[in-house]
């Protein structure tokens, strides 16, 4: 009986994980190309409430990310895989707003993870490079916002530490049907 073949066996290493680092000029068609998915994600899950720009949507993303790397309030980062972008986290500094009692305080605005590349903690790296970058700033808050739907990610920030402050409700509202003019009379006066 001949002697079982040896194969050889490959090792296995975990891929590297990605860079992360500021975003890039460069960088721009890549994280249109995110942003628009995500705004896309954002419809899918309730297109009532997230409009979606006027396509091509990237073009919006590459014009708005492009400026806002220009921006000192803005932070965009980017993770990276072999140089190609894979993932982003994007946020600025906000003034204080009356209007939700909110004092000045970063605002995360938007996170992207490639399929390919979720469930690995990339996510996680990401918002806490963000918050990293904004206490470096010396701002003493992070707010995000999340689409109620996405609940995978709701439970993601939780763990980070985040808490609910504010739960935004939509309606739909009907648009009341429209008054009869009647002719030959003229509007009331108000009181004086």
């Amino acid at each position: 009986m001949p002697a079982p073949r040896r194969t050889a066996t490959r090792s296995r290493r975990p891929a590297a994980a990605p860079e992360l680092r500021e975003a890039r000029a460069s960088d721009v068609p890549a994280l249109a190309r995110m942003g628009a998915a995500l705004a896309r994600e954002h419809h899918r899950m309730d297109p009532a409430r997230f409009f979606l720009p006027e396509e091509p949507i990237e073009r919006g993303y590459a014009w708005w990310l492009g400026k806002e790397l220009l921006n000192p309030r803005a932070a965009i980062l980017v993770a990276a895989r072999r140089g190609r972008p894979v993932g982003y986290a994007y946020g600025r500094i906000e003034r204080r707003d009356w209007n939700t009692l909110r004092e000045r305080c970063a605002v995360g605005v938007d996170l992207w993870v490639e399929k390919g590349e979720r469930r690995r903690g990339l996510g996680r790296r990401l918002v806490e490079a963000l918050a990293a970058t904004f206490a470096a700033r010396a701002e003493g808050r992070l707010v995000i916002q999340v689409a109620a739907r996405n609940r995978l990610a709701l439970g993601a920030f939780a763990r980070m530490g985040f808490r609910e402050t504010v739960v935004e409700l939509a309606r739909e509202l009907e648009a009341p049907p429209p008054r009869p003019l009647r002719s030959g009379r003229r509007a009331a006066r108000p009181p004086s």
